[in-house]
């Protein structure tokens, strides 16, 4: 019932991954097979987002079963003013983050893979306390709260071209607590190293609390929510050029060497996770009520003539 190559991606699982492609440490790895995994990944990928994009916009039917036009997608549950607002945000922020890593001077894939898995890594830190279902932070638990992660040289955030309108953050700050996390430079503290008060979680939806700080993402003071349709569209266009960058700079097997197979799969796993995923498991279970809907008119208009 998949039309063509687009549904190839739509899979909400995480892929078979062949063995040795995203070994830990020091395993061996083939980079024949690494290469060929980043280029079957990055086509289903595309395939996905771009056919993601149409479902939204009303122009494909999802999995050939039904049409989805924009009013149908308003009374998705999902689709509530408030949720919508809230993820309409969030994604507006990833979207306008991801140009300043496509602008980067990456010599390597390794150097733009870790630029993209810090940014993305920043944004999941940054839905844990602005959910995008709209709820209320404060009903997010404690220990995933201050879930934060701080650069060890204590450098301000990044500046870049909109820098006049980002919202100011404090200064960045070190964890010295031993348990903590080293990733791609930044130090995860201990979630109990300190809290955050749920009443100033809940009076702050839209505004960085005086804990966070971000090096990537970009979070400009919007004036007005913006529209979630042309946020979602322009995202997965940014998003497709971003895995189009990968097939660039990943131009053959000898490029695949320095965790390059792992850094890959840990920023599309990121992607499935914010994007993707969520968006398959919208569709596949308003789709299902759809079916289920058009199979009992038609067995009302069948059995009638009969009973």
């Amino acid at each position: 019932m998949g039309s063509g190559n687009s549904g190839g991606g739509l899979g909400s699982g995480v892929p078979n991954v062949p063995n040795g492609v995203v070994g830990s440490g020091g395993g061996p790895q083939n980079p024949q097979t690494v290469y060929q995994h980043i280029l079957d990944t990055c086509s289903k990928r595309i395939s996905t987002l771009d056919y993601l994009r149409k479902a939204h916009e009303g122009r494909v039917y999802w999995f050939n079963t039904l049409l989805f036009t924009k009013p149908d997608l308003l009374k998705f549950t999902y689709f509530q003013p408030a949720k919508l607002a809230r993820r309409a945000t969030n994604y507006l922020l990833l979207g306008f983050s991801l140009p300043t890593i496509l602008d980067l001077n990456c010599q390597t894939p390794t150097e733009y893979l870790r630029a993209l898995n810090a940014l993305l890594v920043e944004f999941e830190q940054y839905q844990q306390i602005h959910p995008p279902d709209g709820k209320d932070a404060s009903s997010l638990s404690r220990a995933r709260i201050p879930h934060m992660f701080k650069r060890t040289t204590g450098k301000a955030r990044r500046q870049s071209s909109a820098t006049d309108t980002l919202i100011p953050s404090s200064a960045s700050m070190m964890s010295t607590d031993s348990n903590s996390n080293l990733v791609n430079g930044y130090t995860l503290p201990n979630p109990s190293s300190f809290s955050i008060p749920s009443s100033s979680l809940g009076s702050l939806p839209d505004t960085l609390l005086p804990t966070e700080s971000y090096t990537h993402l970009l979070t400009p003071s919007l004036p007005f929510d913006p529209d979630f349709f042309e946020t979602f569209a322009t995202l997965c266009d940014v998003l497709i050029d971003c895995y189009t960058k990968v097939t660039q700079l990943i131009n053959s097997p000898d490029a695949c060497v320095g965790g390059v197979g792992e850094l890959f799969a840990k920023a599309d796993a990121r992607v499935r996770k914010v994007i993707v995923a969520g968006c398959v498991r919208e569709f596949e279970e308003r789709c299902r009520e759809g079916v289920r809907s058009e199979v009992a008119g038609v067995g009302k208009v069948v059995l009638g003539g009969l009973m």
